[in-house]
């Protein structure tokens, strides 16, 4: 829901390429956490941190229209570090394998 609320109320030049890769909510349902990713810079990152925490109470508004639940849980932001890790490993990979094939090609 946190998603596509997101993607209903900013357009992407206001926030930019956001993703929702996941959400943990506390077992009393009281918070949420809502993990995210950012196409762009660390700087780019941190704006939208800025612009989510500024926005918490509009948008848990909003999230308590669309559930229901007797409380709607807070809103906690965080950047998905574990996904950020991911790529950056998914990129060490591809990076190591053409410096094999480039290897390969100049020796073989």
């Amino acid at each position: 829901m946190v998603s596509t609320i997101l993607q209903r109320e900013y357009a992407h030049t206001k926030l930019g390429w956001v993703t929702v890769s996941r959400v943990v909510v506390s077992k009393d349902l009281q918070h949420a956490r809502v993990f995210f990713t950012v196409l762009g810079t660390d700087e780019d990152e941190q704006r939208v941190m800025n612009r989510l925490q500024a926005d918490k109470a509009h948008l848990r508004f909003l999230l308590g229209n669309t559930i229901r639940l007797r409380y709607t849980p807070e809103l906690i932001f965080e950047v998905d570090e574990e996904l950020k890790k991911a790529m950056r490993i998914d990129r060490l990979l591809e990076e190591a394998q053409i410096d094999s094939q480039d290897n390969h090609e100049t020796n073989g």
